[in-house]
């Protein structure tokens, strides 16, 4: 059975993060069709058959099933946030699909912060993110604006 483990994210303060500072890496994977027949099924979204027909694939000329770039950003942007704590407001977010993900393949997760910023008694944050898979490529780059209460405030 499928599990997934569920933790809240930390508290954290705009001062607990400084400019160039990484997130820990968090690997998903293996990829497989389960988790992209089940992102279609959270999204009533089935119009794309090269993302759970892997021979609807192939006729398209494709090499095979194909994980959708909106459920790659929606990883990238769980983990992030959650790294961010559970105080973190995103004001924005973007992604760009330049890479593919199959079945097998592993996506890891990366961000830095790339600049801080304070506002009143809150901090914004940028931050610079990418999924890269098992061979370096990235496939996913993106990043995002937060802002964060700063301490005392």
């Amino acid at each position: 059975m499928f599990k997934v483990d569920t933790l809240a994210p930390p508290e954290r303060h705009f001062e607990d993060f400084h400019e160039g500072q990484e997130m820990p890496v968090v690997t998903k994977g293996p990829m497989s069709a389960g988790h992209q027949v089940r992102w279609a099924g959270a999204c009533d979204n089935y119009a794309s058959d090269f993302h759970h027909d892997a021979a609807a694939a192939r006729a398209q000329g494709l090499p095979g099933l194909l994980l959708s770039g909106p459920f790659m950003a929606s990883y990238m942007l769980t983990e992030v946030s959650h790294w961010l704590g559970s105080h973190a407001r995103v004001l924005s977010f973007w992604d760009k699909n330049s890479g593919t993900t199959m079945p097998g393949d592993m996506a890891h997760i990366h961000a830095r912060i790339t600049r801080l910023q304070v506002e009143g008694d809150m901090g914004r944050v940028e931050v610079a993110c990418d999924i890269v898979n098992q061979d370096g490529k990235s496939t996913t780059p993106g990043g995002l604006v937060a802002l964060l209460p700063r301490k005392g405030a």
